[in-house]
């Protein structure tokens, strides 16, 4: 008998869950990968500044060696000053 009660509450409970609206998902704002915004060379250095959806990040490289046009987000160091314009965070 505890059976039958446990299974015709199971299947009450299921459309009732059934029903409920999912949340609409939001967009993640952000990016694993980063774009080369631009660069600067000094001396033997040079930096290469990255735009990661609203977010700056920088990475060092040597004169001779390019810099890529995109990089995964963690390769970036986020300390400091950012971009040719200067601004720090």
């Amino acid at each position: 008998m505890r059976i039958v009660l446990v299974l015709a509450a199971l299947a009450v409970s299921v459309p009732a869950i059934a029903e409920e609206s999912p949340r609409p998902a939001r967009p993640s704002r952000t990016s694993l990968i980063c774009k080369k915004s631009s660069e600067q060379t000094s001396g033997l250095t040079r930096i290469c500044y990255y735009d990661c959806r609203g977010s700056e990040g920088a990475m060092k490289a040597r004169t001779y060696e390019p810099c890529p046009r995109w990089t995964p987000r963690w390769r970036l160091s986020r300390a400091g000053l950012f971009g040719p314009s200067g601004i720090s965070r």
